[in-house]
């Protein structure tokens, strides 16, 4: 099993997170401090199929084995998804608070699970509402989340709680009126995602060659490991890839997230996302103190090309001041540098970090999307010179070294597609990635197609860019522990 903080750490964490602000959704979820009619486990439940994770683990295999020996992608899936319905004016149980208000809860039973992840759909909340995620096997939440946290889309898509049944809850202050939504989607965790039960294969359980950000090879890179966040999406599952916030030539917090085009490449994916940031360890070995507590919901597509396999979006809010996120500076000129950083979360586990210092090369994209165009990517590994990449690192940047004498050092100059490297044993293999080059995806036909309108709204003919602090204080999402 993963190490996680004791409920007491939790609960300090929180407070610390909250800064002693006013927002609704700094409290727990108000079950947990009402008095309830009806017991957790006597409320109304919506039932999905038992989850065999056997079977689930050998379709994940089956596509792998079918390029055995070929690069494969390197986004991988944690959780089946089940398209359901619920409503609360049918499913579901009422009851009145003490505080003059209402409180709707819905069981929602996935047996074998290892986690859960709720989607709401045609979301409309009245002033005051919260919903909340809660695991019935420990004190974790996901939430509360407030009107305001519905994404564009009119949906609301909630971190992932440890556990096969989880409680959703909806709280009407007194006087709200009637609220619309529905619950349309409960992605059951196969892979142990939260880390709680150790699961056939657990997250976390990268390879033995993968170094922890901790260690002393990321020592020069403590600004740009700050920038990296795993983030999990729907696509008829739900999956988890890799990406990094990106600064921009206008010098505001505008929170633009580069990852890779066969992660995602469509705004209703995007919708979907939840970005956990700071999931790392405070240590070099093992992992200590890691947790997913601080994590955000919903983006908006801003650009996608599958030639270079690019995908920039724009987070729904800008991540909260406590993150201490960092925005990443990058190089559009395309000049090889002698080596690169790699940042990411192989196999979901804590955040590693990958060094190839024997010289990068060009080639062709080496997972075959968007045609055939060429010298779209970096040719990196065989073998790195530490670390290398798993499922789950896709989408994640690659960073010039700090010590490059060519101007642009510690810049983000790629995103992953896939490749051949993996771990043997405690050493990186002989296989290979391919990065898509900023360079290529800088340009194109329309903003959609390109980065440069994003990355330098003010035309300013940059290709390069330094990175920057956050200096956000909005508070908008966040995950709620006790």
């Amino acid at each position: 099993m993963k190490p996680h903080l004791p409920l007491v750490a939790l609960a300090a964490a929180l407070s610390a997170l909250l800064g002693g602000a006013s927002h609704a959704a700094e409290s727990a979820p108000r079950a947990w401090s009402e008095r309830l009619d009806v017991a957790d486990g006597d409320v109304a439940t919506l039932v999905v199929p038992r989850v065999d994770r056997s079977a689930l683990l050998a379709e994940d295999d089956a596509v792998l084995a079918a390029k055995a020996g070929q690069p494969a992608t390197k986004r991988m899936r944690i959780a089946r998804g089940d398209t359901v319905s619920a409503r609360p004016d049918r499913d579901g149980t009422w009851q009145d608070t003490a505080d003059g208000g209402r409180l709707w809860r819905l069981r929602v039973d996935a047996p074998d699970a290892t986690d859960l992840q709720v989607g709401f759909t045609r979301v409309q909340l009245p002033e005051g509402a919260t919903f909340a995620v809660y695991s019935t096997s420990e004190r974790y939440a996901a939430g509360p989340y407030l009107a305001a946290d519905v994404n564009p889309h009119g949906q609301l898509w909630s971190a992932m709680v440890p556990g096969d049944e989880a409680i959703v809850e909806l709280y009407l202050p007194p006087g709200s009126g009637e609220p619309v939504f529905e619950v349309g989607y409960v992605g059951a965790g196969y892979r142990d995602f939260t880390g709680r039960d150790g699961g056939l294969v657990p997250m976390g359980g990268s390879g033995a060659c993968n170094i922890n950000v901790a260690c002393p090879l990321g020592d020069a890179y403590r600004d740009q490991i700050r920038s990296v966040a795993h983030y999990s999406f729907v696509d008829g599952g739900t999956w988890i890839c890799t990406g990094s916030l990106v600064a921009n030539t206008a010098g505001n917090t505008t929170p633009l997230f580069l990852t890779a085009a066969h992660c995602l490449d469509t705004n209703a994916a995007a919708a979907t996302m939840t970005f956990y940031w700071n999931y790392q360890s405070s240590t070099c070995s093992g992992n200590t103190g890691v947790s997913m507590g601080q994590n955000q919901s919903g983006a908006q597509l801003r650009m996608s090309r599958a030639n270079v396999d690019t995908t920039l979006v724009q987070l729904n809010a800008v991540p909260q001041a406590s993150f201490n996120v960092y925005y990443s500076g990058w190089d559009a000129t395309g000049s090889t540098p002698g080596g690169i950083i790699g940042i990411h979360h192989p196999s979901g586990d804590a955040k590693k970090i990958t060094e190839d210092a024997n010289g990068i090369s060009t080639m062709n994209n080496c997972i075959g999307t968007g045609g055939g165009t060429t010298g779209t990517h970096w040719r990196t590994g065989e073998p790195y010179s530490q670390g290398t990449t798993e499922g789950g690192s896709s989408g994640s940047g690659i960073w010039i070294p700090s010590n490059d004498g060519g101007g642009g050092a510690k810049l983000l100059i790629g995103v992953l597609s896939g490749g051949s490297a993996a771990c043997s044993g405690s050493v990186p293999n002989a296989g290979y990635d391919c990065y898509g080059k900023l360079s290529v995806a800088f340009d194109g036909t329309a903003a959609n197609q390109r980065l440069k309108d994003w990355l330098d709204p003010g035309n300013t003919g940059s290709l390069r860019q330094q990175g920057r602090d956050s200096q956000s204080t909005d508070i908008v999402f966040r995950n709620g522990f006790e």
